[in-house]
Parts: C-alpha cells; sequence; structure tokens
C-alpha cells in the first residue's frame, strides 16, 4: 500500500497492544536490547506529561496494524532553548524514504506548532535519540539536517563475579540510606539544583518527577540509596534503580538517575553510594547492573566506570535540529 494511500491518524491509548508489538518487532531488528514493553507500559508513556494524544501524535496504518508512528514530547521550561523530545518507530519492513520522510516533516510541523503555543519566542531544539543499530534512522536525521550532539555509552556489570572495590571512608555524622517517601521531596529538590547547568536538563516538576521516576512501577526503592548529611539534613548524593519487567531469571537493575552536590565532587562520595548499591543488588538476587552514561561526562571518560567493572555493549546518540521561533 502506497503511503499516502496508508490511514494516518494520532495515537490512542487503545492501541498500546499493537504499539506493543510494533516495538518488539523494530527492536529486534535494530539489535536492541531491552525487555518487552507491555501494553501497559506504552499507555504510561502515552500519558506522560507534555504528551498530546491528538495534537502531538501520529501513527501509519496498513490493514489494521500500525506500521509507524511518532510523538512529540514538550518540557515544561525553556531555559536557554525548549528542547522538544521525538519518538519514532517504523516497522522494518515499511522504512523507506517516502514514509521516514514524511515522518520527519510531520515532527518538524507539529514540534513547532506545539512550541508556539507553550514558549513562543524562545528558541526550539528538536531532540532524537537513536541506537547504535538504527543506522536507518540516524541517516535519515543526517540528511533532515540533524547534528550528532551527545552520545551515552550503555555499560553493564555482571554481578555473579562482581568483587566489591572498597569505599573510601565517609565523612563522620553521614549515612547512606535506601530511599523512602518522606525523601521524595527534598530528593526532588536537590535534583534539580545538582543538575541546574548540565546539558540538557530542565527543572522537574513534582509531576514529572513523579510520574518519571518515584511513582513508575519500575522503580526499586529498596535498591535505591541516599548519602545524608548528619541527622538526615541534606541529601548530598544518591542513585536511583529502576527493574526492566520480563527479562527471565537474569534480573536487571537499572542504575537510572545519579548525583552529588556540586560542591562535593572529588571526595569519593558517589563511588560510596555507587558500591554500596551493587553489593545490595547482588544481595538482592540481580545479575547485572546497567548504565546509560553521558560519554562527556568526565566519570565516564576518566574511566570510572570501568574500574568499578562495568564494560560498553550498546550506544545511544542523541541528534538535535535548531529551529528559529
Amino acid at each position: 500500500m502506497d503511503v499516502a494511500e496508508r490511514l494516518w491518524r494520532p495515537l490512542a491509548l487503545t492501541d498500546a497492544p499493537l504499539l506493543a508489538a510494533l516495538l518488539a518487532v523494530g527492536d529486534a531488528a535494530d539489535g536492541i536490547e531491552v525487555a518487552f514493553r507491555a501494553p501497559e507500559d506504552i499507555q504510561a508513556d502515552l500519558s506522560a506529561p507534555g504528551i498530546d494524544l491528538r495534537g502531538g501524535t501520529v501513527s501509519s496504518w496498513s490493514g489494521g496494524e500500525p506500521v509507524a508512528y511518532a510523538t512529540t514530547l514538550t518540557r515544561e521550561y525553556a531555559d536557554p532553548a525548549h528542547q522538544l523530545t521525538l519518538d519514532i518507530a517504523v516497522h522494518p519492513v515499511h522504512r523507506t524514504p517516502r514514509t521516514i520522510r514524511r515522518l520527519l516533516d510531520w515532527c518538524r510541523t507539529t514540534g513547532a506548532r506545539r512550541h508556539s503555543e507553550l514558549h513562543d519566542g524562545t528558541p526550539l531544539e528538536l531532540h532524537v535519540r537513536t541506537h547504535h543499530g538504527q543506522a536507518w534512522l540516524a541517516d535519515a536525521l543526517d540528511a533532515a539536517g540533524y547534528r550528532r550532539e551527545r552520545s551515552h555509552w550503555g555499560m553493564r556489570l555482571d554481578l555473579e563475579r562482581h568483587r566489591p572495590i572498597g569505599a573510601p571512608v565517609m565523612p563522620t555524622g553521614t549515612e547512606i540510606r535506601p530511599f523512602e517517601d518522606a525523601f521524595d521531596t527534598k530528593l526532588l529538590a536537590a535534583r534539580n539544583t545538582i543538575f541546574a547547568d548540565n546539558w540538557g536538563s530542565v527543572p522537574m516538576t513534582a509531576r514529572t518527577w513523579r510520574h518519571t521516576i518515584t511513582a513508575s512501577p519500575y522503580f526499586r526503592p529498596e535498591s535505591s540509596f541516599l548519602l545524608l548529611s548528619e541527622h538526615g539534613r541534606e541529601i548530598l548524593c544518591y542513585l536511583l534503580c529502576t527493574e526492566p519487567a520480563d527479562l527471565g531469571t537474569d534480573r536487571e537493575l537499572y542504575l537510572a538517575n545519579a548525583g552529588t552536590q556540586t560542591a562535593l565532587h572529588g571526595r569519593g562520595l558517589y563511588r560510596a553510594v555507587f558500591t554500596h548499591t551493587l553489593v545490595q543488588a547482588k544481595a538482592q538476587g540481580y545479575r547485572w547492573a546497567v548504565a546509560d552514561v553521558d560519554a562527556t561526562n568526565p566519570m565516564a571518560a576518566g574511566g570510572f566506570y570501568e574500574r568499578m567493572g562495568l564494560r560498553r555493549f550498546r550506544t545511544w546518540t542523541t541528534h538535535v535540529l535548531p529551529l528559529t521561533a
């Protein structure tokens, strides 16, 4: 069926089961090692703050099955630019230049419209992340004018073979504690302060923080740890973890979010929390610890994760298209 003859329409929450099947086929073709995304996972993604199903998503259908889709995710803040995130998926059989170009054209037009409704007059950047197996999309983004802005290394550690490295002595009065809901508001404030000047980071609202992090069904509070100052007055460092669903017997703990107060960098605090987390993960029955780290991060570039025993197994690239308001 020709691209123009297919049914093109916005996504709906009820599409989730068919979208899950589409993603499974695409991930297998691209060699992306992720857990199967169940329909409820897709529904959660489509219900995220910043998603507008009717005005900010599109899908292409052939014979009653989805063959492609794209979504636009806006952010609450735009400083100095509004970084609008795109998610694009196409069935391997339908990855033709016309289909991909139509999706990218739609993303550009829809992204610009949504941006003008929220942040008129502010510079706009369209952001897309690709896996190293998605050359079909990366090449199309290159042709559409996107620049390859950032690389992230996927790294993992076999906990069964892991031998803990001694952690540094902690400052007097500090302690490492597992996450509890009582820390949630203070932790969000700490996160926003720590990442205030990081590339691509904007302050997170309580709604986005809860949806994305601490209220996610995959968040593991018992495997997430905070380094607290004396009497628990301040969060000095943290490492928050999630667990992908349906990975069989080889459980995987994803080291999802971490940060250290800027003034305390270089004192070994993160290494202490990191080491503690790995020890606890092994005791809790996890086989793998996995992290995606910014290749330009000083700790990644300096070999911290390799010294801790992690090894690279995948690469993600962030593609950026700046647009004038």
